[in-house]
């Protein structure tokens, strides 16, 4: 296993690496959508509230509204350059979705305890300094019966290409930082080049 090498700096500062990323990822983020939404209405999500970790640009969360018109999403993102590109693309979206940005740490989320019925998050984790906060967040900001689904890069050889990818996390690792947090009843799925943690019930 290649060895993992962080992100000095894991936030967008700059407007135009905001907009670099926002092309870059669209259409990833389009069938990461798909995914998280039908795992949503596996479970009957239809309505509550939703918070979007590391909301970047805002496609996950405004796909999401869009495939479950009965929830309210709130996209939550550290770095005010990329926020402001999310506002736009929700603009662009021209459809009355519930879908709101806020600016804040994932490791210290400026929201209520119990709020949220789902929290979701993709491509975040191996940009966060101290994951097991961040898991820690999660489970403080999800009601008793909430759920959670997070993706992100998995590490691996191609990170010989890719500094994302060298700075992420092996199956392994993510499992030993769960175990070390307060978020429970989880579930590492390991595919080939991202893995997921899910909600188990």
């Amino acid at each position: 296993m290649i060895e993992r090498k962080p992100f000095e700096q894991g936030v967008f500062t700059d407007r135009a690496t905001a907009e670099r990323y926002n092309k870059e990822v669209e259409k990833w983020m389009r069938n990461v959508s798909k995914s998280f939404i039908s795992m949503a209405k596996k479970w009957g999500i239809t309505e509550g509230r939703v918070l979007d970790v590391g909301t970047g640009t805002g496609l996950l969360a405004i796909e999401f509204a869009k495939g479950i018109p009965g929830v309210e999403v709130t996209g939550l993102d550290l770095s005010d350059a990329v926020l402001e590109l999310a506002r736009e693309n929700f603009q662009k979206s021209k459809a009355p979705l519930k879908v709101s940005f806020e600016t804040g740490d994932a490791e210290d989320i400026p929201l209520e305890d119990d709020a949220f019925d789902l929290v979701v998050s993709s491509n975040t984790l191996h940009l966060i300094k101290n994951p097991i906060r961040m898991f820690d967040e999660i489970h403080r900001v999800l009601k008793p019966e909430g759920r959670f689904i997070i993706s992100d890069h998995r590490r691996s050889w191609l990170g010989i290409f890719s500094t994302h990818i060298r700075a992420s996390f092996s199956p392994d690792e993510v499992k030993d930082l769960l175990r070390q947090s307060k978020l429970q009843n989880w579930e590492v799925k390991d595919y080939f080049l991202w893995l997921s943690i899910v909600s188990r019930f």
